[in-house]
């Protein structure tokens, strides 16, 4: 087989500075022109200091103290990124606090500061000593990584988690190799594996870049739906009330009547009794509070398959699956004795409130249904109002065969 000659080390060292230069070039390209996110710079930072740390290698030979500075810039990496981390998941519960890092970091340079002080010439008790502090930093990062509580959730964290173990594992006969040495002359100058060193930081280094970078895209599509989630609440329900606006309240009535047997499910429309006089004694924060109240107060009252929803204005309308014209009634009363226990606990005006309501015939729309709920419900403000009108289907106009009075007279 023929001799494989080894490395040429400042040409590795060089490949690897471009290659570390151009993947922090990158991360400097996306956050300046795209849309980032607390934490991304800290990302960013690091992989400068990695660079910077390669670089630091070519003038080891010329000023000793480069080859500490080269450790303590290639050490940082774990635990910038995690700075980063920190920012990123800021509502995540994280075991130490940030100036903890800065105290695990300190250490660890002080570690190899020392033996490099003390050993100059002793390869193994420096590789050692470097092997030893880059797990220990690697696997702090990981400790503080598991405790973000996305991590099983995101794929990538989950990646640069296992990353993380690995990296400090892969490490680890390396240190004892080292340790076999410590103290005793080595000739073959490549012992410290330099060349798999930076190999090793060269692939870390790209794998955390594109896991920055996914991270990144992860927490923009999150965004996106939200804000389209967002969008569809806004579109399918009032604002005010937090229920359904009537163009939603319409498509969920129409998919429940679809489960419901023929003629089983009642409608009722109900409204405040001279909501204009409510405006003008207690001003439009008193008319909200007292949509609010009636809106809340229907919430409360009906059962989860129920439905309400606000027409517009003061008007509200219900669905009652399985529900009678007569239940509809006692609901209806309910409801009013619900409002006024409310509006007595806040020393507040009752509220009167109006209704209509009708039992939806075998085949009759909702649209037709509504129509004849508004009918029963004029005919209530007509009788008085403070009452339920209910409303029968008739050859010309709807029959009111039920009218009883709700709560307290109205004002």
């Amino acid at each position: 087989m023929p001799h494989l000659e080894p490395l040429h080390l400042p040409t590795l060292t060089l490949v690897v500075c471009i290659v570390l230069f151009t993947a922090a070039s990158i991360m400097t390209l996306v956050g300046v022109s795209q849309r980032t996110y607390r934490g991304y710079w800290w990302w960013t930072a690091a992989q400068w200091g990695n660079m910077a740390g390669a670089a630091c290698l070519f003038f080891n030979y010329v000023y000793p103290w480069m080859l500490p500075l080269s450790v303590l810039l290639s050490v940082q990496w774990p635990l910038t990124m995690l700075a980063g981390m920190r920012q990123f998941y800021i509502r995540s519960n994280f075991r130490t606090p940030p100036w903890f890092d800065l105290v695990v970091l300190m250490a660890a340079f002080a570690a190899y500061w020392t033996i490099w002080r003390h050993s100059p010439d002793d390869i193994g008790a420096r590789v050692a000593t470097f092997s030893a502090v880059n797990i220990a930093c690697y696997l702090y990062t990981a400790w503080q990584v598991h405790s973000i509580r996305d991590w099983r959730q995101s794929p990538y964290l989950t990646a640069i988690l296992i990353f993380l173990v690995v990296s400090a594992l892969a490490q680890v006969p390396r240190m004892l190799s080292a340790l076999g040495s410590w103290g005793a002359p080595v000739l073959d100058p490549n012992h410290i594996q330099q060349p798999v060193v930076l190999l090793g930081l060269v692939a870390g280094v790209m794998f955390s870049v594109y896991m920055c970078l996914l991270l990144t895209y992860e927490r923009t599509e999150q965004d996106l739906r939200e804000s389209h989630r967002q969008l569809r609440v806004m579109a399918d329900f009032d604002m005010l009330t937090q229920v359904p606006n009537r163009r939603h309240f319409n498509e969920m009535a129409a998919q429940s009547l679809r489960l419901c047997a023929p003629g089983s499910a009642s409608l009722m429309l109900f409204g405040i009794d001279h909501f204009k006089q409510v405006n003008d004694d207690s001003g439009h924060a008193g008319g909200d509070e007292a949509l609010k109240l009636v809106a809340g107060s229907a919430r409360k009252l009906l059962r989860s398959r129920d439905l309400v929803g606000r027409l517009g204005g003061d008007e509200f309308v219900a669905l009652l699956p399985e529900t009678s014209v007569n239940d509809a009634l006692h609901v209806a009363d309910r409801m009013v004795r619900h409002v006024d226990k409310e509006r007595a606990s806040l020393q507040q005006k009752a509220l009167s409130l109006s209704f209509g309501v009708v039992q939806i015939m075998p085949g009759e729309s909702l649209t037709d249904a509504t129509h004849r709920a508004d009918q029963a419900l004029n005919e209530a403000k007509r009788q008085g109002r403070g009452r339920a009108v209910a409303a029968e289907p008739g050859p010309e106009s709807p029959d009111f065969t039920h009218s009883r009075p709700l709560g307290l007279p109205p004002r």
